[in-house]
């Protein structure tokens, strides 16, 4: 199937995380290159549309809300309409497993509808390809663009910030007295689901080894929701860190991981956001699979644990004798090894 670079296209990835969207920049780059003159909308959840505005490769978002205020349905027919006056040539699913997108596209009558085939919904798509979880998810979006005959390597994450980020990071350290010459080490303590998370006395004393082999700032990120593990936290450990929990929009957040010469975290979003910036990351992975969502690129690392119910993707675990056992198995001085092995603290920039 060709696609006309002039085409009016719509691709859609509601599944509403900020890591998704991190790891849809190299499909949409390459979508893009291949249509320059087009005019590329993207449909997207509520959470993800101020980034999403900033990327240079979208020329327009729709915010699917699901029925925020309004019945469900009501909300998907509404949808349904906006995508139709929109007189879209060509939608691109690359939500991996949404029916919910394919029959918005189907309805709202746009004549090429691509995406891959799960759960049957390739009889609402003009053309698609088998689904492969055995790739990173970069490449599993990767694939669905084959089916346009545009394959294009990955190349790399990419994420938005500019220097006015940067400088608001620069004043919000400066605040917490972290002058430019002072080396840093982030901590992400939040996840999207209970069973990826990592307790917090693990990370207390994970932050005591750092510090007694770091001559520098550790610093906390996340987001507004994620306050109070900071809270918790600050009580478990001396001498207090420095908690930028909150403190930063989602394009400052890049900035400040940027000016961090590694970054530890659980399978996030922040752990892309990192991969995008370029900072080394060594993520902790317990109910998901790495080879789907690893840290991009090159330079970082994933501790994991041979428990046999894993990768389960379950948000609850069903394990009765020992409870989230692929976390809990993981140890601050697995995390400590790993640094000292792979990276060396008096070299941190």
């Amino acid at each position: 199937m060709q696609v006309n670079p002039t085409n009016n296209i719509l691709v859609t990835q509601t599944g509403g995380w900020i890591g998704d969207m991190m790891l849809l920049t190299p499909a949409l780059r390459a979508l893009k290159h291949a249509c320059p003159q087009s005019y590329l909308t993207l449909l997207i959840r509520p959470l993800v549309a101020a980034l999403m505005e900033t990327c240079p490769y979208v020329d327009d978002v729709i915010i699917d809300t699901k029925g925020n205020g309004i019945s469900r349905v009501q909300s998907f027919f509404e949808l349904v309409r906006r995508i139709r006056r929109g007189r879209f040539d060509l939608a691109v699913i690359l939500h991996p497993t949404s029916i919910r997108n394919a029959l918005t596209t189907f309805l709202a009558g746009i004549p090429l509808r691509i995406g891959s085939n799960v759960g049957g919904r390739g009889i609402l798509l003009s053309k698609s390809c088998t689904d492969d979880t055995a790739v990173h998810e970069v490449d599993r979006y990767l694939r669905v663009l084959q089916l346009l005959n545009i394959d294009m390597p990955a190349s790399g994450l990419e994420f938005w910030h500019t220097d006015a980020d940067r400088r608001a990071v620069h004043q919000l350290l400066g605040g917490c007295n972290v002058v430019p010459e002072d080396r840093i080490i982030g901590i992400n303590l939040g996840t999207t689901w209970g069973t990826k998370s990592w307790a917090l006395d693990r990370f207390a004393d994970l932050i005591a080894g750092i510090q007694n082999r770091f001559e520098g700032a550790i610093v906390l990120t996340g987001s507004s929701s994620e306050l109070e593990l900071g809270n918790e936290l600050q009580k478990l450990i001396k001498p207090r860190v420095v908690d930028l929990i909150g403190k930063t929009t989602i394009l400052q957040l890049g900035a400040l991981i940027e000016r961090c010469g590694l970054y530890l975290t659980c399978d996030s979003g922040p752990m892309h956001i990192a991969a995008a910036v370029g900072t080394p990351t060594i993520a902790l992975f317990g109910p998901t699979d790495p080879l789907r969502h690893r840290p991009y690129g090159e330079g970082h690392h994933v501790i994991e644990k041979d428990v046999s119910c894993r990768p389960c993707y379950k948000r609850k675990c069903m394990r009765t004798d020992e409870p989230n056992l692929c976390m809990t198995e993981i140890q601050p001085s697995d995390v400590i090894e790993r640094i000292t092995t792979h990276f060396k603290l008096s070299d941190y920039p």
